[in-house]
């Protein structure tokens, strides 16, 4: 894979999504938390520095699912548990830099944006896009080998948010079901005492 370098001054051209407030994502959270976190300690591979962050989500529940179960393969029920999958839109509409189309290596984008695991030069990028005027980023899940998941990382101030939510629920068996069939992650059910 052809390593990812610094971003250009000019980001002009390049490629957008236009990710409407009725396209639905998905997000895989804490069960007592807001789907709405936006990271700005550098943990995330696209954290802005505060004041901004960065919002984490994923065009399909699977998408989010595996994004955060992504060391394990066998994954404790408590830890599963423990979390809520949300449904949400955008809270507003949003010019995204797309990543995940090939007209993004003319300005230097690779592969490696979506799966290094060294984070500073993907957060240089999100930098570089927000300062160009881009709410976010459109890239390939990193824990998704094929690389048909997609991620969606929308920029705002950092911290958690109040935005709507459509639907919070526990995690569906056919999410569960879908990560077990695609991916080999398994749910390990607790024994019974």
């Amino acid at each position: 894979m052809s390593p990812l370098r610094r971003p250009p001054s000019d980001l002009s051209g390049f490629p957008t999504y236009d990710l409407t407030r009725r396209e639905l994502l998905y997000r895989l959270h804490r069960a007592e938390a807001s789907p709405w976190w936006f990271s700005s300690d550098g943990s995330g591979r696209f954290d802005l520095d505060p004041p901004r962050g960065t919002c984490y989500l994923a065009a399909s529940p699977v998408g989010a699912f595996i994004e955060v179960f992504r060391v394990e393969t066998v994954i404790p029920e408590p830890a599963l548990d423990a979390r809520a999958l949300s449904r949400v839109v955008s809270p507003k509409r949003a010019r995204l830099a797309d990543c995940t189309v090939s007209k993004a290596r003319r300005f230097g984008i690779t592969g490696a944006i979506h799966t290094q695991p060294d984070y500073e030069l993907p957060r240089a990028w999100a930098a570089a896009f927000a300062r160009a005027g881009f709410d976010g980023i459109r890239y390939r899940l990193s824990h998704d080998p094929a690389q048909r998941e997609v991620g969606v990382a929308v920029f705002d101030e950092s911290g958690e948010h109040d935005y709507a939510v459509r639907k919070t629920e526990p995690v569906p068996a056919e999410v569960i079901d879908e990560a077990w069939q695609r991916f080999g992650l398994v749910v390990a059910p607790t024994p019974a005492g």
